[in-house]
């Protein structure tokens, strides 16, 4: 098959505002061809002139307390690509990115192929807090490889294995989740160095400790699902402990970027309110006894 014959439908998940679009869009119709299709899916309405700047992107409006997940679900539902591309407004895509995606998975027949993301060089110490604690996934994966989770924010995936699991992502795309599924079902996930995009903003201090809040949440709700209650016992006891551990896992892959070591220690204050609020959540998470929902509450 030829890499030229994927069609691509693009989720660009706007949240919690509009920042970033018209760049993230621009980069991508520079790239577009009659097979891409690109979504834009926020909780606020169509900005004004959208439509003369953007002609042949969609814009799809979710509910008022939608989170990123539930933004990304309702972009594939609506998808009729054979590769169903996610990111975020806050990202800019490199010029090979839609090229970078095709060849990839002309290469791998895995459910789910995703790259790394490139640092908000000359951002804030917010923008590096965020970075660190989202995105520093990618720093262990030298080169091409099969892994065992991708970086939402810069993943793509088969049409068909998304349908494959309609149900679990119907309402909400909880990416970890997901990779847990197409895993134990056999099929593979794979990183791919070549295919980039660069963080270009944050969400703000309070929205992301919010955010963090809600995701560890649904994190520890997901962790729930067919354990005993000794296990929810277990989470509830070592909670305290998830800060730690989320930060000796981000200083174990600082020593594969030795370079980014003076900007994670300038950020450190604001990394440790970050892992704080999503500790909050997982426990709040383990605390629920109702079925886990998607929508922030």
């Amino acid at each position: 098959m030829s890499t030229a014959e994927f069609s691509i439908s693009v989720v660009v998940a706007a949240w919690p505002d509009t920042l970033g679009v018209n760049q993230c869009l621009a980069s991508l119709q520079t790239q577009s061809d009659a097979q891409i299709q690109i979504f834009v899916v926020s909780p606020l309405p169509v900005p004004a002139d959208f439509a003369r700047d953007h002609a042949t992107v969609h814009w799809l409006i979710s509910p008022p307390d939608a989170l990123i997940p539930n933004l990304w679900s309702l972009g594939m539902a609506a998808a009729t690509g054979e590769i169903v591309a996610i990111t975020t407004a806050h990202f800019l895509p490199a010029p090979d990115w839609i090229a970078q995606i095709r060849s990839a998975h002309h290469r791998h027949d895995s459910a789910g192929i995703g790259g790394p993301i490139d640092p908000p060089r000359g951002g804030s110490l917010g923008d590096w807090a965020t970075y660190f604690l989202r995105y520093s996934t990618g720093f262990v994966y030298p080169r091409e490889q099969s892994v065992h989770d991708l970086i939402g924010d810069n993943a793509s995936y088969r049409r068909a294995s998304l349908q494959a699991h309609h149900a679990s992502i119907r309402v909400g795309f909880w990416e970890p989740e997901f990779h847990r599924l197409v895993l134990t079902e056999g099929k593979t996930l794979t990183f791919v160095p070549g295919i980039r995009v660069t963080q270009k903003h944050s969400f703000g201090l309070s929205r992301f400790c919010s955010q963090r809040l809600h995701h560890g949440r649904q994190f520890g709700r997901n962790r729930l699902r067919g354990k005993p209650t000794l296990f929810r016992v277990a989470g509830i006891v070592l909670a305290p402990l998830i800060p730690f551990v989320l930060l000796a896992k981000i200083m174990t892959r600082l020593t594969h970027k030795p370079a980014y070591i003076l900007p994670f220690l300038a950020s450190l204050p604001l990394l440790l309110l970050f892992v704080c609020s999503w500790a909050l959540g997982e426990l709040w998470g383990y605390l629920s006894r109702t079925a886990p929902d998607h929508l922030s509450a």
